[in-house]
């Protein structure tokens, strides 16, 4: 599953990728069509691969509410991920996390692919609400859902957390 900006690529990880990046194996990554610096995945999309690889394989494939891969359009290079952590809930909602590599960040990539893959969501009827968290010292990711239209729903000692106000 793929869809597009005007500057990213944002495509749904298969089970090779996951691989791959388990192993950061570059050359296997470079393999499948895209650039790396090594950076890709970072610490916390590190951890969260075995998850993901789980939900393709419960699910059979994907239908967009995992991972994604957000890439460049111009350099083909993986400057982050982004996605959801599950099919949307009983109540339609679903929680959506987002990440650059720390050499691309500053150039509104997260932003971008944010709003993008908000859309793409909101045209699934299942989905009625869209939370985020971050943590209250990540001064980016909170301006970056705040741009996206997030209101800060409650906090904890570590983490913020957010809902987007749906417009459908």
């Amino acid at each position: 599953m793929k869809v597009q900006t005007n500057r990213l690529i944002l495509k749904t990880l298969d089970l090779d990728l996951i691989e791959a990046a388990a192993r950061r194996d570059i050359r296997a990554i470079e393999a499948m069509g895209y650039k790396t610096n090594g950076e890709w995945p970072g610490t916390d999309f590190f951890e969260a691969l075995s998850y993901f690889q789980e939900l393709l394989i419960k699910n059979n494939g994907t239908r967009g509410f995992d991972s994604w891969i957000i890439v460049a359009k111009d350099t083909q290079e993986i400057v982050g991920g982004i996605g959801f952590l599950g099919e949307p809930d009983q109540d339609g909602r679903i929680e959506i996390g987002f990440a650059t590599n720390e050499s691309h960040r500053r150039k509104g990539y997260c932003f971008e692919a944010a709003q993008k893959l908000i859309e793409w969501a909101i045209k699934h009827n299942e989905v009625q609400i869209i939370t985020a968290r971050c943590e209250s010292v990540n001064i980016s990711s909170r301006n970056v859902l705040l741009k996206l239209g997030f209101q800060l729903d409650h906090k904890d000692e570590e983490l913020l957390y957010w809902k987007y106000q749906m417009k459908k």
